[in-house]
């Protein structure tokens, strides 16, 4: 049987999960990932420069061997404990995620994997601080809302269901934050009506109005005042901003608008808009020469 490659495998299973292949996905991830597979510390690897310059930010451990893209394990291994959580299989799917998580700690995927099997063993504490980890680490819009729809879910189970209780609160707010990133992503509409379905419950026996209706920015410095997070992180904004800039000297256009646009989608920072309205008018030129 031939060998196949790290990006093979990925590809594969990403087909076969996409179609809802589930049983096809967990027997080819069996026969050509190894869930036993030995980490040494020091080894990472990260997808872009953004990945590795938020870790070297936030994380600042040493880099004892950084893989090439094409060897991409964090990847291989959150794809794997998606299946094995589809399976129920939450043993195994901790053993992925953690593996997964180890290679590359900037990687949201392997920190909402990791939650919901912290969320199915009750283990509020991980999900918790992973949650809010995952805000910090989150660049692209979708994935911002994940971060909060979580600890939305987070406040809601600490909750007992009264609007007097702080915890209701904020996951009532934290889940109107969300949709102002996200509310269109079919996970996303998935997760948000779960989370409506149960505040009905409540609704007849509380007025609950004097919460959902607040506006976005009193709903932020209401988090701000909490210590809670309410925006994209200035970490990924920052280091976006900054390559953006660097690259654009060097003339390389287009990965500098790949920076900027990840900035502007989580800020919609007009600023920002302008010299990517700028960038673009500058590909515009040179394909016209």
């Amino acid at each position: 049987m031939k060998i196949k490659s790290v990006p093979e495998i990925i590809k594969e299973m990403d087909s076969l999960f996409k179609e809802e292949k589930y049983d096809e996905a967990y027997q080819f991830a069996q026969e050509n990932i190894n869930l036993n597979k030995e980490y040494l510390e020091g080894e990472y690897i990260f997808k872009n420069l953004l990945e590795e310059l938020l870790f070297q930010a936030t994380i600042k451990k040493e880099v004892k061997r950084k893989y090439p893209l094409i060897l991409d394990y964090s990847t291989l291994y959150s794809n794997y404990g998606n299946v094995l959580l589809h399976f129920n299989e939450y043993e195994n799917a901790l053993k992925s995620f953690k593996l997964s998580y180890n290679y590359n700690p900037i990687n949201v995927k392997a920190i909402f994997g990791l939650c919901e099997v912290y969320k199915q063993n009750n283990n509020w504490d991980e999900y918790y601080k992973l949650s809010v980890q995952s805000v910090k680490y989150s660049y692209s819009v979708e994935d911002l809302a994940k971060s909060f729809r979580n600890l939305s879910l987070y406040y809601l189970n600490e909750s007992k269901g009264s609007k007097e209780d702080e915890n209701l609160r904020l996951a009532v707010y934290l889940n109107i934050l969300s949709k102002t990133y996200d509310n269109q992503s079919d996970l996303a509409i998935g997760e948000l009506k779960i989370f409506d379905d149960y505040l009905k419950t409540y609704l007849d026996e509380n007025n609950l109005n004097d919460i959902i209706n607040q506006n976005i920015e009193d709903i932020k410095e209401y988090l701000k005042s909490k210590g809670l997070p309410y925006s994209a992180s200035i970490e990924v904004i920052t280091i976006c901003k900054n390559l953006g800039f660097q690259l654009d000297e060097s003339k390389k256009v287009i990965p500098a608008l790949f920076y900027f646009n990840i900035a502007y989608d989580l800020t919609k920072d007009p600023k920002i808009k302008y010299v990517i309205d700028d960038l673009n008018d500058k590909v515009e030129r040179r394909l016209d020469e």
